[in-house]
């Protein structure tokens, strides 16, 4: 049998013939790492205008850090509902195949995932979601409530408390940052609120000032619809089930009151009072289930 090797110089293949077979396999130029870029301390829920610490790895196919991985790393969205500015500080050096980044946020939102790049790599899988937040109050387990100050997006504000739980909580608080709802009001200023705790459920309420009441169609309406999103579908008020709304990844629809109508979905938020008060601003109070939910009128 005859066997042949051909080698270029600065060429990126080896031909080898074997008995008149010509295979080529591809190599590595000097300097090019043929890596995947990974989070490996990736981005969490921030509160806006602090530092988050995010860490980016050069990985081969078999989990090993590629040493000799050092050219610029860009971090950029690949979800970005809210349209937020990048964060300062979102490009870094690799050394020894580590890029570590120290980014500040400007801007609060929801949903938000980041990618990362580089030349002579491949780009890295989305992040999971992550949100930048006005306000982060830390839980304690056990018998005490938290509860977050008053949050606005648009006119619409609030505060939400959370509940007990016998493990320990972050309950987070953010004035806009998300696109509005499907059932969002454009009568009523368009704000939306998003109250987050993870293992908690949550009592909310919401605010609307004199001079948006005012503006509602019919005017002086004595009745303000309240319209939720979140990532599980609940019962709304006309006693359906939550549309899924693909342009937010959520469901979403209006909240119905309590006691929820019989066969109600466990995971539906209802309004447990809703007034004006003597100066005519619109108060409505809402209990939800623990996670991850947008409110608005």
């Amino acid at each position: 049998m005859r066997s042949t090797t051909r080698f270029l110089l600065g060429s990126l293949s080896v031909t080898v013939a074997t008995a008149g077979v010509l295979f080529t396999a591809p190599v590595a130029r000097a300097g090019v790492t043929p890596g995947t870029l990974m989070f490996t301390v990736p981005p969490v829920t921030t509160q806006v205008g602090t530092v988050m610490s995010v860490v980016v790895t050069d990985m081969d196919s078999s989990g090993h850090v590629i040493s000799n991985f050092n050219k610029q790393v860009t971090l950029t969205y690949a979800v970005n509902l809210a349209n937020a500015p990048l964060p300062q500080g979102n490009t870094a050096t690799a050394s020894n195949g580590v890029a570590t980044f120290s980014l500040t946020f400007s801007a609060v939102g929801s949903g938000l995932e980041l990618q990362a790049s580089a030349n002579g790599v491949r780009t890295s899988n989305a992040s999971d979601p992550f949100d930048i937040v006005d306000q982060q109050v830390q839980c304690p387990s056990g018998s005490t409530t938290c509860q977050t100050e008053t949050v606005s997006s648009a006119g619409t504000s609030g505060f939400a408390a959370a509940g007990t739980a016998s493990t320990s909580d972050v309950l987070a608080a953010t004035g806009g940052g998300f696109p509005a709802l499907s059932c969002t009001s454009s009568f009523l200023g368009g704000g939306v609120l998003t109250f987050t705790a993870t293992n908690r459920s949550k009592t909310i309420t919401i605010m609307l000032p004199k001079n948006l009441v005012q503006q509602n169609q019919p005017p002086g309406s004595s009745h303000f619809n309240i319209c939720w999103g979140s990532a599980t579908s609940f019962t709304t008020a006309d006693g359906t089930t939550s549309a899924f709304n693909s342009a937010n990844n959520e469901f979403e629809g209006l909240v119905a009151n309590c006691p929820l109508p019989p066969g109600s979905l466990p995971s539906s938020p209802c309004i447990a009072s809703q007034n004006k008060t003597g100066a005519g601003v619109e108060v409505a109070t809402i209990s939800v289930p623990p996670g991850d939910g947008h409110i608005t009128w």
